[in-house]
């Protein structure tokens, strides 16, 4: 009966981490800190990826607003 319950909560954690997995990357509150008025909304989930790493970078904010106006235009 162990086994049976231990093997059900293994099954369900590794369906959850699948289901996560799956969802669109979040911009970064920063990016529009950084670059405020830009219209974020026709990003792909590659290009949001390449904007939260390049906001986590120890860029000058302005190297930064290069970065993410590449992205947007």
């Amino acid at each position: 009966m162990k086994t049976l319950i231990a093997s059900a909560l293994v099954a369900t954690a590794a369906l959850t981490g699948a289901a996560n997995a799956m969802t669109a990357p979040q911009l970064d509150s920063e990016a529009k800190y950084v670059l405020p008025g830009a219209d974020f909304s026709g990003l792909s989930a590659a290009e949001v990826l390449a904007i939260n790493n390049a906001l986590k970078s120890g860029d000058s904010n302005s190297e930064k607003q290069a970065l993410i106006r590449a992205f947007l235009n």
